[in-house]
This record gives C-alpha cells, structure tokens and sequence, in this order.
C-alpha cells in the first residue's frame, strides 16, 4: 500500500520533469509515449490512476507532442483511448501536484 503511494508520487514528480525539461517538439513525444506506457502500469489499489490528468497536462501544455500522439493513436487502441480524455486544467495540475505533495486527493 505504502509503496505504491510512493510508486505514484515518484511518477507524477516525473511527469512534472518531463514537462518542464522537454521541448514542445516531434522529437519529445516518443518520451511522453513511454512515460505514458510505464505510467499505465502502475498498480494502485486504493485510488485511481491520474490518467485524465496526465493526459489533460500534455494536451493543454504541449500541444505539439498532444498532436503527435493523436497522430500516432490512429494506429494504436490505447493512445487513441488516452487522447480522447479531457478535464479542466487548472484541476488536473492541482490534483496531480496534491498527490506530489502526499495530501489525499478527492478520486
């Protein structure tokens, strides 16, 4: 239990890293494509997986690599599944940075 809050913690720190380090470019989102991968398997059992967030924090703060992923999703169910989520930014950022600061979320 105790371990996969760290597992999660440690994955959303590294999403926030991944979106300050790397470029809006083509050549980034083979990045976010793993990070998205890795991210996915994740057991959590007490709360939900943060997927809309994650991919509303893509989609809003870089929109480049959010295309390129559309594009690549018409070849692949999962990343065509993830594409098509969406929620408010300002609370996807504020959910994702309270589970990064180890407060309990809502979900």
């Amino acid at each position: 239990m105790r371990g996969e809050t760290n597992e999660l913690k440690m994955n959303v720190e590294k999403f926030f890293l991944l979106l300050q380090n790397y470029p809006d470019d083509f050549d980034s989102t083979s990045v976010f494509v793993r990070f998205l991968r890795s991210f996915l398997r994740i057991n959590v059992q007490e709360r939900v997986l943060p997927t809309i967030e994650v991919i509303t924090l893509i989609k809003e703060q870089k929109p480049n690599i959010f295309r390129s992923i559309r594009k690549l999703s018409e070849e692949d169910n999962m990343l065509a599944f993830l594409t098509g989520l969406s929620m408010d930014s300002q609370e996807a950022e504020s959910r994702l940075q309270s589970i990064y600061e180890g407060r309990r979320g809502e979900r």
